[in-house]
């Protein structure tokens, strides 16, 4: 389970770098994250059962309402929401979920990451 766990922080630890080199307009735009960042597995995807990943963006330090979310599941992606007005935001919040089955009772584990990203740089939160 602790190698599982490993993985999982792992995954998250490499989309959030992911994240962190791409411009602003890349990340706000749901279409380039389904394309260039989502299209494959993270580096240690492969190790866990069952994975699916979620991305959620919401707006951070504002009154924008609406998200922009996308899930990867079986290798397939998804645009659940797609929220066009980040682009113009000066931070928005990242919220990364892992889940996959591990254990002895292959029970659903969810591990998640969550960081601020604004203009000029990425923070944890």
């Amino acid at each position: 389970m602790a190698r599982e766990a490993a993985c999982a922080s792992q995954v998250l630890q490499q989309r959030i770098e992911a994240m962190r080199i791409a411009n602003w307009h890349q990340v706000t735009d749901a279409n380039w994250l389904l394309t260039n960042l989502l299209n494959a597995d993270a580096p240690g995807a492969n190790q866990l059962k069952n994975i699916s990943e979620t991305l959620t963006l919401v707006a951070y330090g504002s009154s924008t309402v609406g998200n922009t979310q996308l899930t990867r599941t079986n290798g397939a992606v998804s645009i659940v929401a797609n929220n066009s007005a980040l682009l113009g935001e000066n931070a928005i919040k990242i919220i990364w979920t892992v889940n996959y089955t591990a254990g002895p009772n292959d029970g659903t584990i969810s591990r998640q990451i969550v960081a601020i990203l604004a203009k000029g740089g990425v923070a944890k939160w």
